[in-house]
């Protein structure tokens, strides 16, 4: 069975996190995102704490039994819905998470492979579908160093040895109007900062997963 875990991350850089203002936003409306996406849809909100990740992954794996996993998360300066498709195993915490840490921490798995790529199939093609439509989109290798990345290479190592398997990427998204207006730490640090309304955020992560449920159900000849 088809089933969606999407997360989202709580407050971040001295102010409200975009993605939890995201997440919020889909689950309002439940009922839609399921129709999209084919399937039922959990949602969990996850700390800013680069200790606390694991842990907080797995619980949320472990309780939704996922065969998709999208986590999402701000990342001001972008112009573009990024689909990240290669997480690192660093931890650099430029801006401190939500106990202080900060810095370079070291590697998020000691032992583990460098890189991990992300396992959702055809990013590229929901990118240009996005883009069709009028939302701005793009596949990004870079994921940065914070939880972000964190959470996609410990996602991709749980869907190694999961049962049942899942497919799983990362969503950066960028600042809302309101963050950028409010003047956010994010924002401020930034000359200029490019923003993208809550409601397109919310209408591109709809048609993304009806892509993906298109895609699910193409046969293997189409």
């Amino acid at each position: 069975m088809n089933r969606l875990l999407l997360t989202a991350f709580g407050r971040f850089d001295g102010g409200p996190n975009c993605s939890e203002a995201l997440l919020r936003l889909l689950a309002s409306d439940r009922a839609r995102l399921e129709a999209a996406f084919g399937g039922p849809v959990a949602f969990r909100l996850l700390e800013v704490d680069t200790e606390a990740a694991e842990r907080q992954l797995a619980a949320a794996i472990a309780e939704t039994r996922p065969s998709h996993v999208l986590l999402t998360g701000q990342a001001a300066g972008r112009e573009a819905l990024s689909f990240e498709r290669v997480a690192r195993n660093r931890r650099d915490l430029r801006v401190a998470d939500a106990r202080g840490q900060f810095g370079a921490l070291g590697p998020v798995r000691d032992g583990g492979r460098e890189t991990r790529a992300a396992s959702w199939p055809d990013l590229e093609g929901a990118a240009a579908a996005l883009r069709a439509l009028g939302f701005p989109a793009e596949v990004s290798d870079d994921a940065g160093a914070h939880l972000c990345n964190q959470t996609l290479y410990l996602a991709l190592e749980a869907a190694e040895r999961a049962s049942p398997a899942f497919v799983a990427t990362f969503l950066h998204l960028p600042l809302t109007p309101e963050q950028v207006a409010a003047g956010v730490p994010a924002a401020a640090r930034l000359a200029s900062c490019f923003a993208l309304p809550l409601d397109d955020m919310a209408r591109a992560v709809a048609a993304f997963l009806v892509h993906t449920r298109r895609d699910r159900n193409r046969p293997p000849d189409a």
